[in-house]
């Protein structure tokens, strides 16, 4: 079995207000809002671009910096996705960062299925932050 690695496919596309990560098939954009910065993340999350994405959340989220990780415009999360949210969670809470997640319509399945999932888990309703 081969090793294939897109480094294409992790690029910052950045404009005066916004910086947008391709992650292969899921995309996440950064927007400061006020002391906080809102990272939205669009697309499917599975097994072949949820270690990606996180990276992409790691590399666009500024340290010492709240924010909140906006997940309505995700169509589709995988158990695998779901994973690597929790691993980067308990990162998170080891690390006492300030964040939050808003949940949508791919995720809260797996919040159910997963009750002590430990994420910081706020109000959900409404177009994605920063989109659009």
């Amino acid at each position: 079995m081969t090793a294939v690695h897109y480094s294409d496919r992790l690029r910052s596309v950045c404009s005066s207000d916004t910086a947008v990560i391709d992650c292969a098939g899921a995309r996440v954009s950064a927007h400061i809002r006020g002391p906080a910065t809102v990272l939205v993340v669009e697309g499917e999350i599975d097994m072949c671009n949820a270690d990606r994405l996180v990276a992409a959340i790691r590399r666009l989220n500024q340290p010492g910096t709240p924010f909140v990780l906006d997940l309505r415009a995700v169509d589709f999360m995988a158990v695998s996705g779901f994973r690597e949210l929790l691993a980067f969670a308990d990162e998170c809470n080891q690390a006492h960062v300030g964040w939050h997640v808003v949940a949508g319509t791919a995720l809260r399945p797996l919040l159910r299925v997963f009750p002590d999932h430990q994420l910081p888990v706020v109000g959900s309703s409404g177009p994605a932050a920063g989109s659009g």
